[in-house]
């Protein structure tokens, strides 16, 4: 189906180029032929809209109206709704069609070639924006900014982390100005992720200045204090992670699912078990979630009995029913249960399990973007800590 937006802002950049290109030829006072020319482009590009030859319209387009400081604005604003279109391969001919005029004034040309860093960006051809954008930030100080930021999302996406936080330092001015609500985040998420590669290099010295200056950046980073946390425990200092991961409920309840594995891990190598039971009926009070829940339910299971620990789990699905909850109640109760009462409660446990295994365990409050990973960058939308753990019955 033709878009009807696109459909007549072809068609009036093809009349706007035959028009103009009329009046210059009028004002010249040149052969008759070339206004014919003019009209033949225009009646052709015409004809290969009508039947949605849009390449072959876009080259009429280009054909019929000559570069100009009169006719730039047009030429820029029809490669920019192409991109938006996802046609990059067009946006890219029509923007380099405009650099490769050097009539054109300076300013004009720099303004084409942003535009054509941000087409090579979105068909994914990160060296070649990088590049341009390279170009710019040291060569049109009214483009710079724009640039800058544009090369901290090339960046990002070529996973250039050290490059990332140099181009948002330049963008701020100096290297320990304090950076915007809006940046700190970001920059502390490019020091994480290097601090993620030191650790799986077991390069520790250097894991923990990348996660010290992430906390600089934002002291409430969630994940600089999960990476200080596995760091503390990679060193066998179970005590100190423990003091760093139980920081992090405080900061955010929804990650708390991310650290209880660890946590436990690092009270059971101290052998503080009471500790870790009290801890984690403190969190199922003030921040419930069935997370939380099955972990205490399996610590009763432990310590006391499978009956002590169905009776807890009942309880605590009466106040708040979930799927995971359910799932784990009827493993309680399999294995005390014979005949036909088992062969039940085994088939409801497996469609329990298979619906569960259907939903999301992760869902972008941006974009929508739902996985069964916690990404700290969603794949979608491109907003960092959007992407968090799906709440209510069907999950936290």
């Amino acid at each position: 189906m033709v878009d009807l937006t696109f459909f007549f802002f072809l068609l009036a950049a093809i009349a706007i180029g035959w028009l103009l290109g009329r009046r210059s030829v009028r004002k010249k006072v040149v052969r008759d032929d070339q206004q014919q020319t003019l009209a033949q482009s225009y009646a052709q590009g015409l004809n290969y809209l009508l039947n949605e030859r849009h390449d072959d319209a876009i080259d009429k387009f280009i054909d019929a109206l000559e570069v100009s400081s009169a006719t730039f604005d047009t030429h820029l604003a029809l490669g920019n709704q192409l991109r938006k279109r996802g046609e990059h391969d067009q946006a890219i001919r029509v923007h380099q069609n405009l650099l490769a005029r050097p009539s054109l004034a300076r300013a004009s040309q720099q303004r084409a070639q942003l535009e054509l860093a941000r087409d090579y960006i979105a068909a994914g051809w990160l060296d070649r924006a990088e590049r341009l954008l390279q170009e710019l930030v040291e060569n049109s100080s009214e483009l710079r900014n724009t640039s800058l930021e544009h090369l901290v999302e090339v960046y990002r996406d070529e996973r250039e982390w050290a490059k990332a936080i140099h181009a948002v330092n330049l963008l701020h001015g100096r290297r320990f100005k304090r950076l915007s609500a809006e940046w700190a985040p970001i920059q502390a998420h490019f020091c994480c992720e290097l601090a993620e590669e030191a650790i799986n290099t077991k390069d520790y010295l250097s894991a923990r200045k990348h996660i010290d200056a992430a906390l600089g950046y934002d002291r409430n980073s969630v994940r600089a204090n999960l990476l200080w946390g596995r760091l503390e425990h990679l060193l066998n200092r179970p005590r100190e992670a423990i003091k760093v991961l139980q920081r992090i409920p405080r900061q955010s309840p929804d990650y708390i699912p991310e650290i209880l594995e660890l946590l436990i891990t690092c009270y059971e190598a101290i052998g503080d078990e009471k500790g870790l039971d009290r801890y984690l009926e403190s969190l199922l009070r003030e921040h419930p979630s069935n997370s939380v829940l099955i972990a205490l339910t399996e610590r009763i299971h432990q310590q006391q009995s499978e009956a002590a620990a169905a009776e807890f789990m009942g309880k605590q699905l009466a106040l708040r029913p979930s799927l995971r909850g359910l799932g784990h109640f009827i493993d309680l109760h399999i294995d005390s249960t014979q005949g036909r009462a088992r062969e039940n409660l085994s088939l409801l446990k497996t469609l329990i399990d298979q619906l569960i295994a259907s939903r999301p365990h992760y869902r972008c409050g941006n974009c929508g973007f739902s996985g069964n990973q916690l990404h700290w960058l969603c794949p979608s939308c491109k907003h960092w800590d959007s992407v968090r753990s799906v709440k209510g019955v069907e999950g936290e």
